[in-house]
């Protein structure tokens, strides 16, 4: 495998360096991606491959059938950009002010509209079908994946890939997670009604600054209660707010904050006791409360089957593979993975001798070591003849 993989990459490794740097010079925020999107279905025309119907928005499936029988395989790169200034000096620095592609979604576009080039100038080696889901809005509740799980994106899929390049893994690193790859992110809300007053007469008003403080103590308490001690979870009071000056008692404060787990199912649990903690406080104090929760992604839990198999093609490929330790972060991944099996990973690309290359993602200055741009379009190359059985 790793001679006939690295042939074919050598051959498209300054053209998806090419499709990076176009894609990088011109980002777009979630849900804006139109030029973006109207360059991905521009270049599958151009290479044959068939856009899928059905699916609304701007992201754009492309479809590729072979001649022999296989499984569908599908493949998914983000196409969004974020709210950041770009301040570095490339040649090719984003032209759209306050917006930047600081986590490399850039680069994932640019790795599977260069896989899909491949796989369409050889298609001797399609077997069966190959989906290559290019999902606007990654980064933005409720996310891109999963309106295209509603609007059956997955429907005829058997096994489903992803990739995400790292500032936090060296070059040469291929990093994978056997379990979750992501936290289930929640968000909740609680608004504290009390009645308004002076500050000279607190007993002619129901004062909700000391309660909405007693209700954020107490739910910071919940995660030990709740969840195992053996998993990783946190809920954070993050904001409180209400009242401006010191003689006037508010009439309502408003305080919340997130919770993120890798249990899909404990997330639902902790949203129930936040309202039933904060409404139970505010009762016995003769006040009253509303309660908002919003489930943002599940969490992304990979197949072991499959992190088994990126884990034998990375090493056939002469990359280091990393076991990734568990994380926190959220990735609209996951929606996939709650329909079918398959896989997410991570493609170290810091060059210790270059600092700047381990900037963290979502940063200004986010750059990446293009050496390893190649190693991605390597995996996927690799994954899908090693699922095909052709290696």
């Amino acid at each position: 495998m790793n001679s006939f993989v690295k042939s074919i990459v050598d051959s498209y490794e300054e053209q998806l360096k090419s499709i990076r740097h176009h894609l990088h010079e011109h980002p777009e925020l979630s849900f804006e991606e139109y030029q973006t999107a109207a360059y991905i279905r521009e270049s599958l025309s151009k290479m044959g491959v068939a856009i899928a119907d059905g699916f609304s928005g701007t992201s754009t499936v492309g479809v590729l059938m072979g001649s022999e029988p296989g499984p569908c395989i599908a493949f998914r790169a983000d196409i969004d950009a974020l709210p950041v200034e770009e301040d570095n000096d490339l040649p090719y620095k984003s032209k759209i002010p306050g917006v930047m592609h600081a986590c490399g979604h850039d680069i994932h576009t640019a790795t599977l509209l260069t896989f899909a080039q491949i796989l369409s100038s050889r298609k001797e080696l399609v077997k069966g079908t190959v989906k290559f889901i290019f999902q606007a809005a990654e980064e933005k509740l409720p996310g891109g994946a999963k309106t295209l799980c509603e609007e059956g994106v997955m429907k005829d899929v058997d096994y489903v890939f992803g990739l995400h390049c790292s500032s936090g893994f060296p070059l040469g690193t291929v990093a994978v997670t056997p379990g979750a790859y992501s936290a289930a992110i929640g968000i909740y809300e609680v608004t504290v009604h009390g009645k308004g007053g002076h500050g000279s007469s607190p007993n002619t008003a129901l004062n909700p600054v000391p309660v909405a403080c007693m209700v954020g103590n107490s739910l910071n308490q919940l995660m030990a209660e709740k969840k195992s001690p053996t998993e990783s979870g946190v809920l954070t009071v993050s904001y409180i707010n209400g009242g401006q000056y010191p003689n006037i008692i508010p009439g309502e404060v408003t305080l919340g904050g997130n919770i993120r787990t890798l249990d899909n199912t404990l997330i639902q649990k902790l949203f129930d006791c936040v309202g039933s903690v904060s409404r139970g406080i505010c009762e016995g104090f003769g006040l009253t409360c509303d309660v908002s929760t919003t489930v943002g992604y599940p969490a992304a839990i990979n197949v072991p089957e499959y992190i088994e198999v990126v884990r034998t093609v990375a090493r056939d490929l002469d990359y280091t593979v990393y076991e990734r330790p568990d994380a926190l972060g959220g990735e609209d991944f996951a929606y996939y993975l709650l329909e079918k099996p398959g896989a997410f990973f991570q493609i170290g690309m810091a060059d210790p001798e270059r600092p700047i290359t381990s900037t963290p993602h979502h940063n200004c200055h986010f750059q990446l070591d293009e050496r390893g741009f190649r190693i991605g379009l390597e995996m996927e190359l690799g994954l899908y003849l090693r699922m095909t059985g052709q290696m």
